[in-house]
């Protein structure tokens, strides 16, 4: 996972948390196979994906290694709390992948994939919090932590969508507005080696809605009887496609003005 090229202190130190969030998630993915006995398919699924996965996010942090600064531009010496839970997040993404497949026809699962889940997005409030609360804020902690969202929102998404869980209407206004919200930021990143990582208040209640409503759909998914049909949740649906077309419009005015200002 280590490339030839030169590493910093620092750089040694993320990529040895790396790898071992890697092995964490190997050891609890081989846990829970041997207490529900996922078999081959399962393990030959996830072992090979979990290392392709953080070999290629390995990459892709070296890539954007002018990043690794607190947000007063002095360099990282230590990875702190808040960057450790969101590269956990962004690390779970294989197990949390296979566990959906599995858990479709596998009720046993059904727990498990919850309290996993929970877990995840428990990291992403608590990220945020110590960050605020110990000063702890990094301009890593914003490249890993809006990418882990989306990233996982997005496979929550598919995974949803081609199951039929997630009406059509709203699984093709969640993803214009995922995939704008990427190809927007690549574009930024493109233009610049440190653009301006910002959100708005829109986006984040975006996102809070996605995260309430793909709760609902994860029970739904999981078959719970009473909610597939409820009122509540059609109810959910239509307040999260609202608020889906007001945050991609308030997107598209955020990247109008960033990608008219010169290049930094």
């Amino acid at each position: 996972m280590f490339t030839g090229m030169s590493l910093s202190k620092f750089e040694r130190k993320l990529g040895l948390t790396w790898i071992a969030l890697g092995l964490l998630q190997t050891l609890l993915f081989l846990l829970l196979s041997t207490c529900y006995h996922f078999g081959v398919p399962g393990n030959e699924i996830f072992l090979p994906l979990v290392w392709i996965w953080h070999a290629l996010i390995w990459v892709v942090l070296l890539r954007f290694r002018s990043l690794f600064t607190r947000l007063d531009g002095t360099p990282l010496t230590s990875l702190g709390w808040p960057n450790i839970l969101t590269l956990f997040r962004l690390s779970s993404l294989p197990a949390l992948t296979v566990l959906f497949l599995l858990a479709r026809n596998r009720h046993e699962l059904a727990w498990p994939l919850v309290i996993f889940i929970s877990v995840v997005f428990l990291t992403d409030l608590a990220d945020g919090y110590l960050a605020r609360a110990f000063n702890l804020g990094s301009r890593l902690g914003q490249l890993i932590d809006s990418s882990s969202d989306y990233i996982i929102l997005m496979t929550l998404t598919l995974i949803l969508g081609i199951s039929g869980v997630l009406p059509s209407w709203l699984l093709t206004l969640v993803l214009i507005r995922l995939i704008f919200q990427i190809v927007g930021s690549l574009l930024l990143f493109w233009r610049a080696k440190k653009p301006r990582l910002e959100t708005t208040w829109l986006g984040k209640a975006s996102l809070f809605v996605l995260m309430v409503l793909y709760a609902l759909e994860i029970m739904v998914f999981l078959r719970w009887h009473g909610l597939a049909d409820s009122i509540f949740l059609q109810g959910t649906e239509i307040a999260a496609g609202f608020i889906m077309v007001i945050s991609l419009y308030d997107k598209a005015r955020f990247f109008y003005r960033a990608l008219k200002q010169p290049p930094q």
